[in-house]
C-alpha cells in the first residue's frame, strides 16, 4: 500500500504502477527480466514492493517508465488544496476510497462523480441550499457512479453525452481521457482561482488508471499527455482516486 501521509494516500505505489505499465505492454516477468537484464526473482521482489533504485531505473527503462518519477513515488506526497468553491467527497472505496466534487456557482452547483455513497453530497447540497444543475459522470464504472439514482431528477450527463471540446455551461469544456474506460471524459473549469479538472480515473497522482489491454494502454497514455498533461501547470487535477494533484507536479512526479 503506498505510504504517503497525506489526509488521502496515494493510489498506487511503484509495484502497482509496474503492473499496469506490464500489462499495458503484454509483458511477462520473465521477459522483463530478460531485457532489464535482471533476475526473475529481482523483478518479482520489484513487484512485491521491495525498492532497489537500480533494478528499478532498469524496470523503468524496459516499460518506458520515468526512472526519476518511478524510484521516487515512494516519497511523493502532494499536498494541492482545493479552490474556494471546489469541495471533495471520499467515500469507501479501496485503501483511498473514491472521490466525487461538488463544485459551487452562486446558489447552484455542478456535480462530479457520485462515489459509492451519494448521500453526504446531497446533504451537503441540502445544508447550503444549493441546487444541483447536473451530475456529470467521468465513466460509468460503478464505484463513481453507485449514487445516481439518489439525485431523482437532476440531469445525468455521462461520458456519453458529450463529445471532447464540447462546452457544457459558462466555463466547463468536456476533455476525452478514453483509455482506462470507454469512453471518458474529464471536465475542466476554468472560473474559479486556478483552473481544475476532474480526471476521473485518466491520472492519479503519480499513476494512471490501469487497462485492460495493450491498445487501451496506449490509448490512455494519449488522451492523458493531449489533454490533460498539456493543460497550464497551474491547473488543479481532481482525481477519482487519491489526493488532488496539478499539472505541474504530475509532469515531474508521474512515472507514465
Amino acid at each position: 500500500m503506498p505510504t504517503c501521509s497525506t489526509p488521502i494516500p496515494l493510489e498506487d505505489d511503484a509495484c502497482d504502477v509496474i503492473v499496469k505499465a506490464m500489462r499495458g505492454h503484454g509483458i511477462s516477468t520473465e521477459l522483463l527480466a530478460q531485457q532489464a537484464s535482471l533476475t526473475t526473482t529481482a523483478v518479482e521482489s520489484a513487484i512485491n514492493g521491495t525498492i532497489d533504485p537500480n533494478d528499478l531505473e532498469k524496470i523503468a527503462t524496459v516499460l518506458q517508465l520515468s526512472p526519476a518519477a518511478l524510484i521516487g513515488l515512494s516519497s511523493y506526497c502532494p499536498t494541492v488544496q482545493p479552490p474556494d468553491g471546489l469541495y471533495p467527497f471520499v467515500t469507501p472505496f479501496g485503501h483511498a476510497g473514491v472521490n466525487a466534487y461538488v463544485m459551487v456557482h452562486g446558489r447552484t452547483a455542478s456535480v462530479f462523480d457520485t462515489g459509492t455513497d451519494a448521500r453526504p453530497i446531497l446533504q451537503y447540497l441540502s445544508d447550503h441550499q444549493l441546487n444541483p444543475e447536473a451530475v456529470y459522470i467521468t465513466h460509468r464504472h460503478h464505484d463513481h457512479t453507485a449514487g445516481i439514482k439518489r439525485f431523482g431528477d437532476t440531469p445525468i450527463i455521462f461520458p456519453d453525452d458529450v463529445k471532447h471540446g464540447d462546452s457544457l455551461r459558462p466555463g466547463l469544456t468536456a476533455l476525452d481521457v478514453s483509455g482506462h474506460a470507454q469512453p471518458a471524459r474529464a471536465y475542466l473549469y476554468r472560473g474559479l482561482d486556478a483552473p481544475v479538472c476532474i480526471v476521473g480515473d485518466s491520472v492519479f497522482a503519480g499513476s494512471m488508471g490501469g487497462t485492460s489491454n495493450s491498445s487501451n494502454y496506449q490509448l490512455a497514455q494519449k488522451t492523458a499527455r493531449e489533454h490533460i498533461f498539456s493543460l497550464p501547470p497551474e491547473t488543479i487535477l481532481c482525481p477519482g482516486h487519491g489526493p488532488l494533484t496539478s499539472v505541474a507536479l504530475e509532469q515531474c512526479h508521474n512515472p507514465f
